[in-house]
């Protein structure tokens, strides 16, 4: 069992203490009026004194500080506070046999007083002692099962909390892996595509320019490098000190990207018809970004060399609108009813607005479509 704390600790010896106040004051009284004399008196508040101390040792010692301190209230009614809390605590413990010993001593107690007032007769007194002392101990022991069943709900209560909590943190961890391999795929899929279409351009072409071979090595190198910067910032998102792991691009990175593939050699016909654009939300545009890089990349796998169209629309209050169309590749390279990882990833992406996203055959062309919500208060 846990440690009680100092508020708990502090009820249990005041509970304890209060038989110890009033029959200490019940002598004082005896005393002042001549019906008692003052050994008497000073042996049984002694004797509650002495139980209060030694219910210290309680926890480490249940069963020896509840037979003490019930022997201790055979001579001193203030001990029964001590012997009341002791007993309890020894039956939180449910040790069934010690618990019965320590009934039994705690009864004897009860009567003990009893038998010395009878002359050792069971008379009267004795007879209601017993019965009293019986209920009593019978409402302490049920008592100390009572806190001992609280104390395990509420144990297993915060087990299962924590055990939420645990599951909570794996799966946050889980999208964040999840993301971060979203952003992996989206960024070097993009850069990767164009390192293939210009490297397959050296290897194939033989009627380049030295100045044509020079552009296009160039353009290798730089989108290498790129490469290479994009991944460093998406894994430094692995990192607690770059939680956002560097600069994410936005709407207006999409321009950029439409006239870095077109130098690539991809015919990309662009339009975008949004209304107050300047309004857009950070994260739609971003998603947005996204979503166009990896139809782009999309195209260029599955399609090479066939031209891609762009569409946006939308205004703030209703959703943004995106269309990218091309010619479809041979039967077999992109299937409709095979999702690959990038489609996943742009379907995870517009779930994640409250968005949707489809592509599907259009006769001879391949469409993707998504739809994210532009909230006026965004």
């Amino acid at each position: 069992m846990r440690p009680l704390t100092g508020r708990q600790e502090l009820l249990r010896y005041a509970i304890a203490s209060v038989p110890l106040a009033l029959i200490g004051f019940g002598w004082v009284f005896l005393v002042a009026q001549g019906f008692a004399e003052w050994p008497m008196g000073a042996l049984d508040v002694a004797l509650g004194v002495v139980g209060l101390i030694l219910l210290r040792w309680r926890r480490r010692l249940p069963f020896t500080i509840a037979v003490v301190t019930a022997v201790l209230t055979t001579w001193s009614g203030s001990a029964t506070g001590a012997a009341s809390v002791a007993l309890v605590s020894l039956a939180t413990h449910r040790d069934v046999r010690r618990v019965a010993v320590a009934c039994v001593v705690q009864w004897f107690a009860f009567i003990g007083t009893s038998f010395v007032d009878d002359g050792w007769e069971w008379g009267d007194a004795t007879l209601v002692a017993g019965i009293g002392g019986a209920v009593t101990i019978a409402c302490l022991v049920g008592f100390g099962l009572y806190l001992r069943s609280t104390r395990d709900l509420a144990l297993s209560e915060e087990r299962r909390r924590e055990g939420e909590r645990r599951d909570g943190l794996e799966r946050a961890r889980a999208g964040e892996r999840a993301r971060i391999a979203r952003e992996m795929h989206d960024v070097l899929a993009h850069r990767l595509s164009i390192l293939s279409l210009h490297a397959g351009a050296l290897a194939h072409r033989t009627d380049l320019t030295a100045d044509e071979v020079r552009q296009a090595a160039a353009i290798i190198r730089d989108n290498a490098h790129a490469s290479l910067e994009e991944l460093r910032g998406t894994l430094g998102s692995l990192r607690e000190e770059d939680p956002l792991g560097g600069p994410q691009p936005s709407f207006g990175d999409l321009a950029a990207l439409v006239s870095e593939v077109r130098e690539a050699g991809q015919r990309v016909e662009y339009r975008a018809a949004l209304e107050q654009v300047e309004q857009l939300p950070p994260q739609v545009g971003r998603h947005v970004y996204r979503i166009v890089q990896e139809a782009l990349t999309n195209a260029r796998k599955h399609a090479p060399g066939a031209p891609v169209t762009v569409e946006l629309s939308g205004a703030c209050g209703t959703s943004v609108e995106v269309r990218v169309t091309n010619v479809a590749g041979s039967p077999g390279e992109l299937p409709v009813s095979s999702d690959g990882l990038g489609l996943i990833g742009l379907g995870e992406r517009a779930a994640l607005l409250g968005g949707t996203l489809t592509h599907h055959n259009d006769g001879d062309r391949f469409v993707v479509e998504a739809s994210l919500p532009w909230s006026v208060t965004a």
